[in-house]
């Protein structure tokens, strides 16, 4: 199996807990975010439950309509600062300027709205590395539906048994089975180590299972002859 991803033309990378290390402020904004709305501050678990959607999208439908633009000022207020500190994970960079290097295409499907993801891209250096990018807000149907990788499938032309997807949650997992895709379990900070552990090979796809960065070059890289 380790061979069918090294042969891959086309990875398709998640952005948050897989490229960048941003999933603690992000919680943190949503729940700076809806907590007035709500009269309460919700768990890491009910925000991670409701990923998929762009962030604006998620906070909109959380709070309701007559509060929804009050709370979504909120997230990208906290968006401003928040990832100050935050960077892609060690290793990433030269991962996606290798891959590029030998000839491969790269490419992002991100829950996260066009505005956010474009700020996170330009700040931590990201942007340029992809040959496409395809956000939450951007697709009829989100996370786990398979729209955004059938999208970067058919901008960049490339047939599904040629790509492979790296993320970090069970939904990443999902839409990747159901393009027909690939995939590899990035579990270096996910949030669900536990659930993507159990993940085996199913349907029209495989899964592979990588501990680090270095791990996921290993399978997306061939060896030099």
């Amino acid at each position: 199996m380790s061979a069918a991803f090294s042969r891959a033309r086309l990875v398709v990378f998640d952005l948050d807990g897989t490229l960048v290390d941003t999933l603690g402020p992000t919680f943190r904004c949503f729940q700076e975010a809806v907590a007035p709305a709500l009269g309460r501050v919700p768990a890491r678990e009910e925000i991670l439950d409701r990923f998929g959607p762009a962030d604006h999208d998620i906070v909109s439908a959380w709070v309701g309509p007559a509060e929804a633009g009050a709370a979504v000022k909120r997230l990208y207020d906290c968006y401003e600062h928040a990832f100050r500190d935050a960077g892609p994970f060690p290793g990433i960079v030269e991962l996606v300027l290798e891959l590029r290097r030998r000839g491969k295409r790269t490419a992002i499907f991100t829950g996260r709205g066009r505005r956010s993801t474009d700020v996170l891209l330009r700040s931590m250096g990201l942007d340029g590395l992809f040959d496409f990018v395809v956000c939450g807000d951007e697709v009829a149907s989100p996370k786990p539906a398979p729209d955004g990788l059938l999208t970067i499938l058919d901008a960049l032309g490339e047939k599904a048994e040629d790509a492979v997807l790296v993320g970090d949650t069970v939904k990443d997992m999902q839409a990747a089975r159901d393009a027909g895709v690939p995939a590899i379990a990035a579990r270096w900070a996910s949030p669900e180590r536990e659930a993507l552990s159990r993940w085996d090979a199913r349907d029209k796809g495989h899964v592979a299972q990588a501990e680090d960065v270095a791990e996921a070059a290993c399978l997306l890289i061939p060896p030099d002859p």
